[in-house]
């Protein structure tokens, strides 16, 4: 799909991180935004930010692991804007600790998030894309945890496995319609991910990861590839049509190993 100027994308998570990264590649394109987050003070900077750059945006706050939420959000979109181009499901949470120590509103809230606002992303917009037979495109955010599993990760593992599933087989049911498929599954990207329980719900039993491993992760992420070479990498990917959106080389070996042991364990003919 030709990126354009006056074409509509729709970003959650679209007020920092790669959300907001994407938002401004696709500014530079001329598209105009309907950004979302539920990070009121950050949405709002962000939609300063982004209007200076020519093109119109709507920000709202929106908790994606709601549906009623999504749905409202999804209204005035079309409102304002009629039937969005372009939709990126990137709206998403860290969190986890060994399975055996986690308790239930984590795999809530990760899965509510990561999962369930992709879902309710897809059932707000999707069929209304496919309706309108322009060119149109879907950017789902997954992870490299949605290819290959650490430890201590298991909802952002399970929730990232998911989204890699769901637009796999986006991409063979749509394969003839006139909505293209991506999947987007980085490695460390320099965001606040390791910050997300800053978000979590009021109440929640959220646990806290042990010092150390904060410690790491956020060293980790410090170190990663920049936003807008993420973003840079999924504009690349929209037009070129490409399923899989990877971006970190170094992370090859661990996906071919993955893929070689599943290889050895296929039963002999």
């Amino acid at each position: 799909m030709k990126l354009e100027a006056g074409q509509v994308a729709v970003v959650t998570g679209g007020a920092s991180g790669i959300g907001f990264a994407i938002a401004e590649a696709l500014a530079a394109r001329g598209v105009n935004l309907a950004i979302a987050d539920i990070e009121t003070a950050a949405l709002e900077s962000a939609v300063e930010s982004l209007s200076s750059k020519g093109v119109e945006v709507m920000g709202e706050s929106v908790d994606v692991a709601s549906a009623d939420a999504v749905s409202a959000f999804a209204a005035k979109v079309t409102g304002r804007f009629g039937t969005p181009q372009l939709l990126f499901n990137n709206a998403g949470v860290g969190g986890g600790g060994p399975i055996a120590e986690l308790k239930l509103d984590d795999w809530r809230w990760v899965l509510g998030v990561n999962l369930n606002g992709v879902i309710h992303g897809l059932d707000a917009f999707l069929s209304d894309m496919m309706a309108a037979g322009k060119p149109a495109h879907v950017v789902n955010t997954a992870s490299v945890a949605g290819l290959v599993c650490e430890a201590w990760m298991g909802p952002y593992n399970a929730s990232k496995f998911a989204v890699v599933a769901i637009s796999e087989t986006m991409a063979r049911e749509l394969a003839e319609s006139n909505v293209g498929v991506s999947v987007l599954c980085p490695g460390f990207v320099d965001t606040k991910i390791a910050e997300s329980a800053r978000n979590a719900p009021a109440g929640a039993a959220i646990s806290e990861p042990p010092a150390e491993m904060g410690d790491l992760l956020a060293e980790l992420l410090a170190g990663g590839q920049k936003p807008e070479q993420t973003a840079a990498r999924v504009v690349e990917a929209i037009e070129s049509g490409e399923l899989y959106i990877l971006t970190h080389p170094e992370l090859n070996p661990q996906i071919e190993q993955r893929i070689e042991a599943i290889r050895s364990a296929l039963p002999k003919p």
